[in-house]
């Protein structure tokens, strides 16, 4: 068994489902008494969102590299960041350090292509839906992504922050979730990414007609493919 070192805290509510889905796949997997051997470092996510709102992808780049190699100094085989968002300087910190970085962005669009789909709505935070990281990795693989529009997505950004980073899952927010996602399959969508770890915390698939690619499950079930090999 390999060693995973996961950065978490970005926010801690997603980054506990991260542990727990680890652990649960490995016993799944293994039997008996068998978790997960890993290292967790666990971030002030009001640092990280702080440096996010002023736009200092540098600094943020520089921080996640410290800590990817201060995982991999300490014996991790692997980096998981347990987020989205911060990919944005995924292959930044890749470039920095001697361990493997599994890519969500990179995972996902495999999972995608499996099912042949080609146009899809991705969700999450402005950084996610309106930065290339994540719109490139799916272009790899011949699938296009479409995002809500700027109202739909301002409100989006502003939930995770100011709601679903903080544990509050509120029934008006899921139901304006369930409108942007029909709005993106009226615009073609064949399914939908949650690009953000939190939202699959309040929409499941029995909300939603469209399949729904669940970043933190595919991300999750990833890295014990890695750890287990």
């Amino acid at each position: 068994m390999k060693t995973l070192g996961l950065i978490g805290g970005l926010s801690w509510f997603s980054t506990a489902e991260y542990y727990r889905i680890i652990n649960q796949l490995t016993n799944e997997r293994l039997g008996d008494s068998n978790s997960a051997k890993l290292f967790l470092y666990s971030i002030n996510f009001n640092e990280f969102k702080t440096l996010q709102e002023d736009g200092d992808w540098q600094q943020i780049e520089i921080m996640l590299t410290e800590i990817a190699l201060q995982l991999e100094n300490a014996g991790a085989d692997c980096i998981v960041m347990c987020s989205n968002t911060p990919h944005c300087v995924a292959d930044g910190v890749q470039h920095k350090i001697n361990i493997p970085l599994i890519h969500i962005a990179e995972e996902t669009a495999k999972e995608i292509a499996k099912q042949k789909i080609r146009k899809v709505g991705l969700l999450g935070t402005k950084f996610t839906m309106e930065h290339s990281f994540f719109r490139k990795r799916l272009s790899r693989y011949n699938i296009q992504a479409n995002i809500p529009d700027a109202e739909d997505r301002d409100f989006i950004h502003l939930s995770i922050f100011n709601q679903l980073t903080k544990g509050i899952f509120t029934t008006e927010t899921k139901n304006r979730y369930l409108d942007i996602i029909e709005k993106l399959r009226e615009d073609g969508a064949e399914g939908i990414i949650l690009g953000c770890t939190e939202i699959s915390l309040m929409i499941k698939q029995e909300d939603c007609i469209l399949p729904l690619f669940d970043t933190t499950a595919i991300h999750t079930k990833s890295a014990v493919d890695f750890m287990l090999q």
